[in-house]
């Protein structure tokens, strides 16, 4: 979890935000504290180290064969990052090393990479993120998922507006959201609309629908670079191009079709995933914590379904999936969200899944459990059906992993079956 504390700035950082004042010509630079206080300050900010998750400095500790040892041993990874200057603390270094276990990223013993852990090593994205384009591949949207995960990893384009402006702003972002009710979907509908003008060279108009639209046009524009580099990374590692055409088996699914891309996102951001029940305003974390939707979402917009009271029937459960929650002074809050609207995503790709029997009213059922977090009630023969389709989809997807460049053909008929029925059963749960 990110934290977001008011916290004094350093000595250092003063000293260089007094710098700016006299750029250009003599200036006088007004420091709101007392020279007492300037005194207290720390000398330097603390390194990044310590400040940032550590989950992709552990793969490439891995990769580069730096911490070869498990995690008790003299040169594993903890040890490793023990010597550093200043040390990240071990409960730091233990959580990342957890998130790589969950993700299937590295072996829980050894802590070796796992066929997907070296994928992850390759590409320069957050690990989630890579796992959520992997899984694209499968799900037949892959240059679609590329166009989210890049810009997942970037500043959002989106322009704080003036205060007056605040509404109109929110409304646009909520027009270009097609009714997604997906951050990321929104950003992917930018540049869709990026990449139109620029088949017609009209780099000018696109100019001006950002002005008008209240996007920064150089961060949309290094977005729309950064794909190429990640199909690059992903071309090196044997998957086919994100936006090539042939073979076409992994943008089957099209570039638009909201329930493939929600698929993705729940299958590679989990267990970032909250949820709640009708009446709830705020959202439940898998961790049990209470968060909102932050002020930058589209799902914060008014008039959005997420922002105000849960709608959804009786017994049933909503989910939203999100890249990161923040932690602020008074509450948590989950930026980069995405409303998920089936459950499918999450008993077929996503964490843990168990079976146990249940006696409801005297009728024999069983009770899928995802984490030990999620349960779900449904009759023994889909369950049983549904255990079955999750098990061929977890090899299929470990197969495309080992071997990339082998695509779809390594697949035996089942694993393919798996996978045909994974699209059918997610295009028909939304």
């Amino acid at each position: 979890i990110s934290t977001l504390q008011p916290v004094w700035v350093s000595q250092a950082s003063a000293k260089q935000r007094r710098g700016r004042a006299g750029r250009t010509k003599p200036g006088v630079c007004f420091h709101l504290f007392s020279r007492r206080r300037h005194e207290s300050l720390r000398p330097f900010l603390e390194s990044e180290l310590l400040r940032t998750p550590l989950e992709e400095m552990c793969l490439q500790c891995k990769k580069l064969e730096l911490a070869p040892g498990g995690q008790d041993d003299n040169d594993g990874i903890p040890a490793f990052l023990g010597k550093a200057m200043t040390p990240p603390h071990p409960k730091s270094v233990q959580n990342a090393l957890d998130l790589l276990v969950d993700l299937g990223a590295m072996d829980e013993d050894t802590n070796d990479l796992t066929d997907l852990g070296r994928c992850l090593s390759v590409l320069s994205l957050e690990p989630r993120v890579g796992k959520m384009i992997i899984w694209s591949y499968i799900l037949g949207c892959s240059r679609a998922a590329t166009s989210m995960g890049v810009a997942m990893s970037y500043k959002s384009p989106f322009i704080l507006p003036p205060k007056s402006m605040r509404q109109t702003a929110d409304q646009i972002k909520v027009a270009i959201s097609e009714g997604s009710e997906s951050d990321q979907i929104t950003i992917l509908n930018v540049l869709k609309t990026y990449d139109n003008f620029s088949r017609r060279n009209k780099g000018s108009g696109f100019y001006q629908y950002c002005r008008s639209n209240f996007l920064n046009f150089n961060t949309v524009q290094m977005i729309a670079d950064l794909r190429r580099s990640i199909g690059n990374e992903l071309a090196s590692l044997g998957f086919s191009a994100p936006s090539s055409t042939n073979p076409k088996w992994h943008n089957r699914n099209g570039f638009t079709n909201p329930a493939f891309l929600q698929a993705t996102i729940a299958a590679g951001l989990y267990p970032n995933v909250a949820s709640r029940v009708k009446g709830d305003v705020n959202f439940s974390t898998i961790s049990n914590r209470k968060a909102k939707v932050h002020i930058s979402s589209v799902n914060s917009c008014q008039g959005q379904p997420l922002r105000g009271k849960c709608q959804v029937g009786k017994k049933e459960i909503e989910f939203i999936a999100f890249g990161e929650m923040v932690r602020g002074v008074q509450f948590f809050t989950m930026s980069q969200t995405s409303h998920l609207a089936s459950a499918m995503p999450l008993i077929l790709m996503c964490g843990n899944l168990r079976v146990r029997p249940a006696n409801v009213q005297g009728e024999h059922k069983s009770v899928l459990c995802v984490d030990d977090w999620i349960n779900f009630l449904c009759p023994k023969d889909i369950a049983s059906a549904l255990v079955v389709l999750r098990k061929r989809l977890d090899v299929a997807f470990a197969k495309i992993v080992a071997d990339p460049s082998a695509g779809p053909g390594q697949l035996n008929p089942e694993e393919s079956d798996a996978v045909a029925t994974l699209s059918a059963v997610i295009n028909d749960a939304t």
